[in-house]
């Protein structure tokens, strides 16, 4: 054997031996922390919180490079909602190792409370970094697939907080699969399915235990309205009022959808029982009003709303309402007198700013007051595209044609689907001469989903476009 090997071999012998002499102390290091572990959550168990914290901090004593017993401690001092202690263990957990999941999870459930205490005001940037930190920590732990449902239920309202649809919805399918009959995992996926734009699984998702649980009844009913299945929104806002009879919301609501689903017998007589149980609540007149106009009983609609106005002459929604309904039967002179009044109530109501502003426009007259009533409202409202629409229609009516398109086009834009904010388009690049373009407004005008066009209007204005193109 050469001398180098010798020494090769003295080397492993003798670190070999330190490792024998060592490993009863290094036993006995673990065993004894591993006893006081032990000794902790049975005291914690027996309801001893002061002996159990004692036992865990003399285990990190007796194994001073345990994350475990770190992170335990953190999470002992979380279940006693201690969070500045619970974070501050959690953090020498991770120096100790990064990796400890239960560290992480209870430094993102720390972050997760901590982010729910800011107040709608207090949000913003602030919540944003709190959010983004719990997010952070509770993703490491998630990729668990045994991850507890405070994680993942955690995680799930962070993401809808967040605007992260599609993550919440990754996160509350989870808490349903391993909880299937867990009524709030139901409610926040249907929630998340809904964020998501996803109004078919967001109905599905509840509308497979409403029987069992009448209590999302109203939730469901939510979701199938704003999806047009207005009559099932009708009968589960109905099963809603079966638990909660006297909820005038879920009153507004049902009569809301029979309105929109052109019920309006139905509407209008559950409207006027509404209306006998809750004098004090405009609500129901306004909508039994609309009801009877629709049904074509304009002499009764007037009956009910115009003495609800004189009763609630400070209410803006239902001097609106009155002023709405003598618009659309025609009688435009009270229909201005009354948003008159309601503005010297409410100076600052930009949706009566801008509904006197239009109405003004579309008659032809008082067009520079016109202007400066929709500027007001745009003060208020800025990049309103409906109030955008108005400003840029009372110009056009003005001969303002340059200053008007700079306001018809976004609001266009904004909302391509809006028949009436398309025609007004096409009528001004038409006056403009620019043909081909205003075919393709009107045409979307056609197609449009909101807004009322005289669509035979409508086709004789492209027929007519048409043969002014060149050829």
């Amino acid at each position: 054997m050469t001398a180098a090997n010798r020494r090769v071999s003295r080397v492993f012998v003798t670190a070999a031996a330190l490792l024998v002499l060592a490993a009863p102390s290094l036993a006995a290091q673990t065993s004894a922390a591993y006893f006081e572990f032990l000794m902790a959550r049975r005291l914690e168990a027996l309801g001893d919180q002061s002996g159990a914290l004692a036992a865990l901090e003399r285990a990190a004593a007796a194994d001073p490079v345990s994350a475990e017993v770190r992170a335990e401690i953190a999470a002992f001092h979380l279940r006693r909602d201690r969070r500045t202690e619970a974070e501050s263990a959690a953090r020498d957990a991770l120096k100790l190792d990064d990796g400890n999941l239960e560290a992480h999870r209870v430094l993102g459930l720390v972050y997760t409370s901590q982010a729910d205490a800011l107040s709608a005001s207090a949000a913003g940037p602030k919540f944003r970094t709190l959010a983004g930190e719990a997010i952070g920590h509770l993703e490491r732990v998630a990729k668990d697939p045994t991850v507890g449902l405070d994680v993942l239920f955690s995680l799930g309202r962070l993401y809808l907080r967040m605007d992260e649809a599609a993550k919440a919805v990754d996160a509350f399918a989870r808490v349903v699969t391993q909880s299937p009959g867990s009524l709030q995992g139901r409610l926040f996926l249907s929630q998340a399915y809904a964020a998501s734009g996803n109004l078919e699984n967001a109905i599905s998702t509840l509308d497979v235990i409403v029987d069992d649980e009448p209590r999302v009844a109203s939730t469901l009913a939510q979701y199938q309205e704003q999806a047009g299945l207005l009559q099932a929104a009708v009968e589960n806002y109905t099963r809603a009022l079966a638990l909660e009879p006297t909820s005038r919301g879920l009153k507004v609501r049902r009569i809301t959808a029979l309105v929109a689903a052109r019920e309006y017998t139905r509407a209008a007589a559950l409207a006027a029982e509404a209306q006998g149980q809750h004098g004090d609540d405009p609500r129901f007149p306004r909508l039994r009003a609309r009801a009877l106009f629709e049904a074509g009983d304009v002499a009764r609609a007037f009956a009910v709303l115009e003495p609800t106005a004189k009763a609630f002459p400070r209410d803006g929604a239902t001097q609106f309402a009155l002023a709405d309904l003598y618009n659309d039967a025609g009688r435009d002179v009270d229909a201005e007198r009354t948003l008159r009044q309601l503005l010297e109530i409410e100076p600052a109501n930009a949706q009566a700013l801008n509904y006197l502003g239009y109405l003004l426009a579309e008659r032809g007259r008082q067009l520079d007051e016109a202007v400066r009533l929709v500027q007001r409202a745009l003060d208020l409202d800025p990049d309103n595209p409906y109030y955008l629409d108005s400003l840029g229609w009372a110009l056009f009516r003005r001969g303002d044609l340059e200053a008007a398109e700079k306001h018809l086009a976004p609001a266009a834009a904004r909302l391509p689907r809006n028949g009436e904010v398309q025609n007004h388009l096409g009528d001004l690049l038409a006056r403009r001469g620019r043909w081909a373009e205003a075919i393709e407004a009107w045409t979307r005008a056609l197609d449009g989903e909101a807004g009322e066009v005289d669509r035979d209007d409508v086709r004789k204005k492209i027929a007519d476009a048409r043969s002014r193109l060149p050829r």
